[in-house]
């Protein structure tokens, strides 16, 4: 693998530990509805979905912990990888099946399924990959570590932006539905 500038790993890990964080801190709150949650993908028998849903908040705060700690980085972030990608299969499986209009479980106010969501944990991967990378020989100074802030934070804040036009676009196509269906039931 390629050594990659430590600006650049810290930012890629930095970046995961967030949203790894908000997904965990949305399970922690309400485990049973992320219970819940799991259960209408339709991937598990019912027996298994609380031990499943426990498991992947212990996984998530598991793949925290390991990003922060620079030892534990490239594991952790091949854990994260494998998670995403789990992620991703059972949402890709719900969207074949037609089934999107269930909460993604991934943190926050509630979303539906999308082809986006599995894009973003497509990027996010990426991101799992630059945080494996061996570091370049070079010193993370004062000015270095306020950059990757900033990179962090931009990243963080751009996931989020996104994710809101996600939401709103979802939301027009549910608008527009509900309108022609108005409209038409109005004419017969």
């Amino acid at each position: 693998m390629t050594a990659l500038h430590p600006i650049l790993v810290v930012i890629a890990a930095g970046t995961l530990v967030c949203v790894f964080a908000r997904a965990a801190m949305h399970k922690a709150t309400d485990l049973t509805m992320f219970t819940h949650t799991m259960g209408a993908y339709r991937l598990l028998p019912a027996r298994l979905l609380t031990p499943a849903a426990l498991g992947l908040l212990l996984l998530e705060v598991a793949v925290i912990l390991g990003l922060i700690i620079p030892a534990t980085r490239p594991f952790a972030a091949g854990v994260a990888l494998v998670l995403l990608a789990v992620y991703a299969g059972a949402i890709a499986v719900n969207l074949w099946r037609g089934n999107t209009h269930i909460d993604c479980g991934c943190g926050g106010a509630g979303q539906g399924l999308s082809w986006y969501l599995v894009a973003r944990n497509a990027v996010l991967g990426v991101l799992c990959v630059v945080a494996m990378a061996s570091l370049l020989p070079a010193e993370m100074t004062a000015v270095a570590w306020l950059s990757a802030a900033a990179g962090i934070l931009s990243a963080v804040l751009l996931f989020a932006g996104i994710e809101k036009l996600i939401d709103n676009w979802s939301w027009l196509q549910a608008s527009n539905r509900t309108f022609e269906q108005h409209n038409h039931e109005g004419h017969d």
